[in-house]
């Protein structure tokens, strides 16, 4: 299987419907006002109780429970907004929708949310302005192995099998079995989305921060390079990755990192995760 014959079939994956495709076209749009995002998400019923929920987690930490769908885009800001409706549709519709998958979805969502949130976090310890970016290039990072997985189910048991036996990273086992990169798949879907080219690029490079040197987003790819890595160390969720994984020095050189920084990411991203558990349940039915 080649990355051509991936690139042929992404289109038969699921993208966002067009209420969530609203979203993001109003959140891009600087002239929008939060009436107008608001109006957008009461198309969907669901939508916005999930939404409103996520809003009064732990993880927002509000002083006081928000109520209206208005006062949680004034206060939390659209993108955040935008962030909690691409998370509820990679979840719900992304993860969930193949029925003929072998993924564990409760556990890579995890990873997923749980790089997501890393990502976050390390934009504001190293004061990245815009870390809301960072949050949703975090939690798409590996959505190409949801599209492996719906494109060729075999392929991506016979890549997770060779993970474990071998105790590899997934790109290596990918390369043994000469099979298109997910990273590299993960940047075309988000592409196809219409997702910022900040965040195509972030996941297409996360595991080759140093192929990126010469882009603008070079700082971004390497954030998202340096979470991915310390979750799959902290074993938060399953990314089908048992080991080979090596933190890249070029991250670490281009956002100024030193060790105690690390040390200190490490405690803090525990607490940050234990924040997030309200994401973990964002398949719960509400009503």
């Amino acid at each position: 299987m080649h990355f051509e014959d991936i690139l042929s079939k992404i289109e038969e994956l699921p993208t966002p419907d067009p209420i969530v495709q609203k979203i993001i076209s109003v959140a891009s749009d600087p002239n929008a006002s939060a009436k107008e995002l608001s109006e957008v998400i009461k198309l969907d019923a669901s939508l916005t109780v999930r939404i409103l929920r996520l809003v009064n987690s732990a993880y927002y930490g509000l002083p006081r429970k928000i109520v209206a769908l208005n006062e949680a885009i004034m206060i939390l800001g659209f993108k955040t907004v935008r962030n909690i409706a691409l998370s509820v549709f990679t979840y719900s519709s992304v993860l969930k929708g193949n029925k003929k998958s072998s993924i564990n979805h409760m556990q890579l969502w995890k990873h997923f949310l749980g790089v997501a949130v890393g990502c976050e976090l390390l934009a504001q310890m190293t004061g990245y302005p815009n870390k809301e970016e960072l949050f949703i290039a975090g939690l798409l990072h590996d959505i190409g192995k949801v599209a492996l997985d719906y494109i060729s189910p075999d392929a991506f048991s016979a890549v997770a099998k060779l993970t474990e036996n071998l105790g590899i990273s997934f790109s290596q086992a990918e390369e043994k079995l000469n099979l298109p990169n997910h990273a590299m798949i993960s940047g075309k879907m988000i592409e196809q989305w219409n997702l910022p080219e900040i965040v195509v690029q972030s996941a297409a490079g996360h595991h080759v921060p140093n192929n990126f040197a010469d882009s603008v987003y070079s700082d971004v790819v390497a954030m998202v390079h340096i979470s991915d890595f310390f979750i799959n160390l902290m074993k938060h969720g399953n990314s089908y990755t048992y080991g080979g994984l090596k933190l890249s020095s070029f991250a670490l050189n281009i956002l100024g990192i030193k060790p105690r920084f690390l040390t200190n990411y490490a405690d803090k991203m525990k607490d940050k995760l234990k924040a997030a558990e309200e994401f973990m349940k964002i398949e719960q039915e509400v009503s």
